[in-house]
């Protein structure tokens, strides 16, 4: 006997006019929410807020507050993913700066 419980039937994908009002409102909601410089602030907040909870981690452990060094490793590993991250998209958007402005008008 074969058992059907994992099979699961088939529905109707969306036509192209409901996708497109679906966006329009998503993109109507979100005009006025942020802009693109409060949202690299609070971008790079976070990266500063996750280098913090890394060093205060790290304290902790070398001072012998606390024993969880599982937890100071992911704090570090966070933080050090974070800022490597950054650093590759500040280094990407300076590159392609210099090659808008040395394109010939």
């Amino acid at each position: 006997m074969i058992n059907t419980t994992f099979i699961t039937p088939l529905t109707s994908m969306p036509t192209l006019e409901q996708i497109g009002t679906g966006l329009k409102s998503h993109t109507e909601k979100d005009t006025g929410a942020m802009s693109f410089a409060d949202t690299l602030r609070s971008k790079i907040q976070e990266v500063k807020d996750l280098e913090q909870a890394s060093l205060d981690s790290a304290y902790a452990v070398s001072m012998g507050q606390t024993e969880d060094i599982e937890g100071a490793m992911i704090d570090a590993a966070k933080a050090s993913v974070a800022i490597e991250t950054t650093v590759q998209l500040t280094t990407r958007a300076v590159n392609a700066y210099k090659e808008i402005i040395q394109m010939q008008i």
